[in-house]
């Protein structure tokens, strides 16, 4: 499911949980979870928002109150070294919520 940040910003649901996916060559996609929901983070034409830094995936949700904030990142390691590509459970790494950030 997806859900626009403009929605977020104005309904100010509670976020439970704020996941930044990590890709290849700095680019993070936001996922959000809400009353146990998951909902992909979209901007106003229904594109997913794409961001160049963790830092700058985390701006747009200062001030929502963000209670647990995750980055994701799967890893292709499995394929590069010849192995079977089987499905891996993607790295989770707790970050610092937006409103915590000092930046």
């Amino acid at each position: 499911m997806k859900i626009s940040l403009e929605t977020l910003q104005s309904e100010r649901p509670v976020i439970e949980q704020l996941v930044l996916k990590s890709f290849e060559c700095e680019i993070y996609l936001v996922d959000v979870k809400i009353d146990s929901k998951e909902f992909q983070v979209v901007d106003a034409q229904g594109k997913p928002l794409m961001f160049r830094s963790q830092l700058a995936a985390k701006k747009p949700f200062k001030g929502l109150g963000v209670s647990d904030t995750r980055l994701s990142h799967a890893s292709p390691y499995n394929e590069m070294i010849g192995l079977e590509c089987a499905a891996v459970e993607p790295m989770l790494v707790r970050l610092n919520n937006p409103d915590e950030d000092l930046s």
